[in-house]
């Protein structure tokens, strides 16, 4: 059954408009590598080259892309594919091979129903390889592309600077207010059923607490959450329900499921 809520619904004359909508889901398209695990691994894990250092470093908990991955032999896997180490590169005639058979490796099951942004990183026959796969799966309406180019340490900075400059999203919605505002179980860092440290930025003299994370949602302020908080009434603690600024919040530990 839908979640809802109508604590404080006065704030919330209409629904607000989310600052994340399912078609700002960015995409990230990224090729494969000749540097490989020596044994069975997910996709992710097997490429062991300098643009998957740099996938790595860059990546954010609170702003993960969606991730495919070109294999030259195996076509867009999913990240968590296991596959076995290969030898092969993606030549012209390989690249060429893939467009004229692309219902074999596209996986159209693996990508996500609408995308904004989508970055293609490696190189030039396997961006032509990805631009066809896009526009089979997208069709003429293409999301706004970003490419790597030039030499690989350029391509590392660009592929950093595409990850860097991602904003949280909202993920899994659970229910909706009244007024039909959105509810969800997380954006960005911040998930229901964690414990987070809560400090009002408008109030520093006010010490921090602990909160309990029920859900969050896009209030009239930006990305808002539904907490438990630790309040001191007349000496005692007691458990009070509020909604405060996602941008108040810090994670401090994992609660239960």
């Amino acid at each position: 059954m839908p979640m809802l809520s109508t604590t404080q619904l006065p704030l919330f004359p209409i629904a607000p408009a989310l600052c994340n909508e399912a078609s700002d889901l960015a995409l990230l398209l990224i090729a494969c590598s000749g540097s490989k695990l020596d044994r069975n691994a997910p996709a992710i894990d097997l490429y062991r080259g300098v643009m998957y250092q740099s996938y790595r470093a860059h990546l954010r908990s609170d702003a993960a892309p969606r991730v495919l991955i070109l294999s030259a032999r195996h076509g867009f896997l999913q990240p968590d594919t296991e596959i076995a180490p290969y030898d092969q590169r993606m030549t012209r005639q390989r690249a060429d091979q893939m467009m004229a058979d692309m219902s074999s490796y596209l996986r159209p099951a693996a990508w996500p129903t609408r995308v904004g942004s989508v970055m293609l990183a490696g190189g030039a026959e396997y961006r032509r390889v990805m631009r066809a796969a896009l526009a089979r799966r997208y069709g003429p309406t293409l999301p706004v592309l970003h490419e790597t180019c030039g030499g690989i340490g350029m391509q590392r900075s660009q592929l950093g600077a595409f990850l860097d400059g991602l904003k949280p999203a909202f993920r899994d919605q659970i229910g909706q207010h009244a007024n039909g505002t959105p509810i969800f179980r997380a954006y960005g860092r911040i998930r229901a059923g964690t414990i987070a440290t809560l400090r009002y930025r408008a109030a520093p003299a006010l010490p921090a607490r602990q909160a309990r994370v029920l859900s969050v949602f896009n209030g009239p302020s930006g990305p808002t959450a539904d907490v438990d908080v630790e309040e001191f009434v007349r000496g005692r603690v007691r458990i009070c329900p509020r909604w405060v600024s996602v941008a108040d919040l810090q994670p401090l530990t994992r609660g239960p499921a």
